[in-house]
């Protein structure tokens, strides 16, 4: 007997706004996947990055040395025109190896700004992901009011980190594309936002989607109805 009153104490999920609960999980689990996958992007995961910068107009014949360099959340990687690339990293807060970047031929104040700017895209990162892990868990419980709250409060500070992270990213690329011509007189490189801009770009959007749906849930407004008086 006990022990059935123990397991009916605990709460079950999706009593009750089973849509937009499970809208609500869909959207903040698919958003923490995105901000985990560009958390471990280059070099654990070496096709998604942030940046690329490459040397344009070269009138060197393909060769193994680096003509543009790809950056990540734990790394660099320099990838030749055959290709083949060299990684430096995984490591917090990493340091782009002199070496790499005179094959390249860019300047230090350059790989300055990109480094600190990528420490705190990892740290921004991070917390997106556990704030999303959190809003999903508790999107399934939408059938408390205070759960609700909680949920909508956390949303919108995720939709709100998610939003200065891809902010963040978009300014990186702008000053570096900007400014790295000017460095070099006779020299010309191409700046590109990496694929995992646009992943931000994807979980931004559909959080403040997701903001919006828990906002009618907890306002009972937009079509949603509020539990019976003896609920």
């Amino acid at each position: 007997m006990k022990r059935s009153l123990q397991f009916s104490r605990i709460p079950r999920p999706l009593l009750r706004h089973r849509y937009i609960g499970l809208a609500s999980f869909t959207i903040f689990f698919t958003a923490f996947v995105l901000s985990l996958l560009v958390g471990l992007s280059l070099p654990i995961i070496k096709s998604i990055y942030l940046v690329k910068i490459a040397a344009v107009d070269s009138v060197n014949p393909p060769s193994n040395s680096a003509t543009s360099l790809l950056f990540g959340v734990w790394g660099v990687c320099g990838l030749s025109g055959l290709g083949i690339g060299e990684c430096y990293g995984p490591q917090l807060g990493y340091t782009i190896p002199s070496d790499i970047l005179s094959l390249v031929g860019l300047s230090q104040s350059v790989a300055t700004i990109a480094e600190k700017t990528i420490l705190v895209l990892l740290i921004l990162h991070l917390v997106s992901s556990g704030l999303s892990t959190i809003v999903f868990v508790v999107s399934l419980y939408l059938h408390s009011h205070p759960a609700a709250i909680i949920a909508l409060t956390t949303a919108i500070v995720t939709a709100l980190v998610s939003s200065l992270v891809f902010a963040v990213d978009v300014v990186l690329v702008v000053l570096i594309r900007n400014h790295i011509n000017s460095l070099f007189l006779g020299a010309r490189f191409s700046v590109e936002f990496g694929n995992g801009v646009w992943m931000i770009l994807v979980a931004v959007v559909t959080t403040w989607i997701a903001v919006v749906i828990l906002s009618s849930r907890v306002c009972y407004c937009l079509g949603v109805r509020p539990p019976f008086p003896d609920c």
